[in-house]
């Protein structure tokens, strides 16, 4: 094996994975603070993704410009349903009135939901959605590296970063980590858990969606696109540890860089299985993921 092209796909494997755990940021938030399993996580990206491509179609704005109007309206998206969708259930699950996989089975719901609502409206085809950014490649070292995968690795590590800092440095982010250790106890210290959870869930959309727009670029477009990311996004969260913000990058990049170095020695197929085996050795070995606590 030359070790030119073994060190190019490292390289490669570690954008795509910091852009799998920049995915997988918003489902690592809503899982650690509501203890939700959000099936409809990569619904979310694909309408991102679709947010982007009309608005340059429509207005001729760039998909790198779009994040700026999708991040808030998928913020909205997911602040309602949360507020009018999954609350009235954990309202429910509360006064024990329902198992806890209804949430579960509801996410998975607005799944089906989202994905044929898309199909309908945008229809089967494959879109896609260039950006004005000329330069395709970028020389680090010896390597060409893809520009667009830069960007949305840089973006990841960026937005992990603003969400520790924001989590950690204001009241609201306090409240968020109160709710997430002890929500009874958040409660009776005065925080508005409802609204905190509205909040998470609107945030971990938001991210989601700055994302979807970072690889619309690169990435084709269909209502099924997403699927796959949501897979992808639950692995790398549960492998670098659940509600670990960093443990997201983390998981992203170990599947992102084994994949890629794998798929040089069998075939891209074959890679994704065995680093589902990685996936099950690594919780063998350590159950609360790599950067979770027990």
């Amino acid at each position: 094996m030359d070790w030119y092209v073994l060190s190019y796909a490292a390289f490669n494997g570690i954008l795509v994975g910091a852009m799998l755990g920049g995915i997988a940021l918003g489902l690592s938030l809503i899982f650690g603070v509501m203890h939700i399993v959000n099936f409809a996580h990569g619904s979310f990206l694909m309408l991102a993704m679709y947010i982007a491509f009309w608005l340059q179609k429509l207005g001729g704005i760039d998909p790198y410009v779009s994040v700026l109007i999708a991040a808030p309206a998928m913020f909205l998206l997911g602040y309602l349903v949360q507020r009018f969708v999954i609350g009235p259930l954990i309202r429910r699950e509360r006064a024990l009135v329902v198992e806890p996989v209804s949430a579960l089975l509801l996410t998975a719901g607005v799944y089906i939901l989202i994905d044929n609502m898309a199909l309908m409206v945008f229809g089967p085809n494959v879109r896609s959605t260039p950006s004005a950014i000329q330069t395709t490649s970028v020389m680090v070292g010896e390597f060409p590296l893809n520009t667009f995968r830069i960007v949305s690795a840089l973006a990841a590590f960026v937005m992990a970063l603003g969400v520790t800092q924001w989590l950690a440095r204001t009241d609201l982010g306090r409240a968020i980590r109160a709710t997430a250790q002890n929500r009874d106890a958040a409660a009776m210290s005065g925080i508005d858990v409802p609204f905190v959870y509205n909040v998470t869930f609107g945030l971990g959309c938001a991210m989601v969606g700055v994302m979807g727009c970072l690889i619309a670029p690169f990435i084709p477009i269909t209502p099924q696109v997403g699927l796959s990311f949501g897979i992808k996004s639950f692995i790398v969260v549960v492998l670098g540890g659940i509600g670990s913000i960093p443990g997201s990058l983390l998981g992203g990049i170990v599947i992102g860089l084994f994949e890629s170095v794998a798929s040089q020695f069998v075939a891209t197929a074959t890679a994704s299985i065995f680093s589902l085996l990685l996936f099950i050795v690594i919780l063998l070995v350590r159950p609360q993921g790599l950067m979770g606590k027990k």
